[in-house]
């Protein structure tokens, strides 16, 4: 019985890591896209945003009935997220490249950590959840309340905190693949769940990597 669990565990962790590798795969694709040229450079960026915001929702609720236009929408999803942070790496390779690569190699050891912990540990996370939720919205409303009504608040602290926040998510959401069954749809959304985790967390250490050197 154990054995068979360990088996499931594995199976849907390998099927989650798939699809994310998918979806990085295609959203370098789409920075390519950007870079070379292909796509005009002169695409608003909240066209890209909202587009990415109901392609997500598309995501969620085609899961559960058509697997395949899941997976369709979800590789559409990721190379319209490589033209959305394009301009954005494009941007601190001009003015501070090391930055670009701190930023990845930061993510990727986060993420080795996370899934290294979750998986040769037993810490239940469910109550997670709902703690970094709410972590996660004041840390978006504190953030829009500085542009809005520029509180005095450092950018740099609002970026370290919503870094520990997606780092706590990053570690739930390894959780959440740990517990969960297998399934083509939950490897599916929790893949997506992760990916998100991985491009904020990027954006994110990019910002206070970039932000320290300039």
């Amino acid at each position: 019985m154990l054995q068979s669990q360990t088996q499931v565990e594995r199976s849907l962790l390998s099927r989650t890591m798939g699809w994310l590798a998918l979806s990085l795969a295609l959203t370098v694709g789409g920075v390519y896209l950007y870079f070379s040229g292909v796509v005009p450079q002169n695409v608003p960026w909240i066209l890209y945003f909202i587009v990415a915001i109901g392609l997500i929702f598309g995501i969620q609720a085609a899961a559960t009935r058509n697997h395949t236009l899941a997976a369709g929408l979800l590789g559409v999803f990721s190379v319209v997220e490589g033209l959305f942070i394009a301009p954005v790496i494009y941007l601190y390779l001009q003015i501070s490249p090391d930055a670009v690569g701190q930023a990845l190699l930061g993510t990727v050891g986060i993420f080795m950590v996370a899934a290294a912990v979750v998986y040769l540990t037993s810490i239940n996370m469910a109550a997670w959840g709902r703690y970094l939720l709410g972590a996660l919205l004041l840390g978006i409303l504190v953030s829009l309340g500085t542009l809005i009504f520029h509180l005095p608040i450092s950018q740099l602290a609002i970026s370290v905190f919503l870094g520990v926040v997606f780092v706590g998510l990053t570690f739930f959401d390894f959780w959440r693949v740990k517990a969960e069954r297998a399934g083509d749809n939950n490897s599916l959304l929790l893949a997506l769940s992760l990916y998100l985790d991985f491009i904020n967390l990027f954006l994110i250490l990019l910002r206070i990597f970039g932000g320290r050197r300039n």
